[in-house]
């Protein structure tokens, strides 16, 4: 991610947060001479922790718009871990004019047998797998605003006849508003 955006302007900053020590490992040693991104360790179930780390607001500021994106990450939230909640502690430290992007696993048009066995897989995992439906997921952008498409699979967002067409995913992009 931080090759495209640096493509198009060399002066972008980029945070990645990841909780598993093997890709904090590699992706430090991908980055060691890039001084505008970095990667933590963190867990986004804890994003205020997220947001105070000193390496991430020594590359990012808040007071301005930036973009934050949730890709393929809460479908491993539970309810009970509040997706919505992170989302909204995100949303609070953001400047009008910033965006999320965020992207979701959902059953809605997957074949049931094909969900169970995810399902299964993850059962016992240290993050079990969690299917949402459009409008659970749609509600996760509660505070901003979705830009069109709105919240469709991903392939509609730039359709072409070469697109893999998935059912698994749905995905959107929203503007947090100038006006508070």
């Amino acid at each position: 991610m931080h090759e495209i955006a640096q493509q198009v302007n060399p002066d972008a900053r980029v945070v990645y947060v990841d909780n598993d020590p093997i890709v904090l490992a590699h992706g430090r040693a991908l980055l060691a001479s890039n001084t505008t991104t970095t990667f933590i360790t963190a867990d986004l179930r804890n994003p205020d922790t997220i947001l105070g780390r000193p390496d991430l607001r020594a590359l990012i500021d808040f007071s301005r718009p930036v973009a934050v994106l949730f890709i393929a990450v809460f479908h491993f939230v539970t309810d009970e871990e509040n997706p919505a909640g992170i989302i909204a502690t995100f949303r609070n430290l953001l400047a009008p004019g910033s965006y999320i992007a965020l992207t979701h696993a959902t059953a809605e048009g997957s074949p049931p047998d094909q969900v169970a066995r995810v399902e299964q897989v993850y059962k016992n995992a240290t993050s079990p797998f969690v299917f949402r439906p459009h409008q659970r997921i749609e509600a996760l952008f509660t505070g901003f605003d979705l830009v069109e498409p709105g919240l469709v699979r991903p392939w509609q967002w730039r359709p072409s006849e070469d697109d893999t067409r998935t059912t698994w995913q749905f995905a959107g992009v929203a503007r947090k508003s100038d006006q508070e």
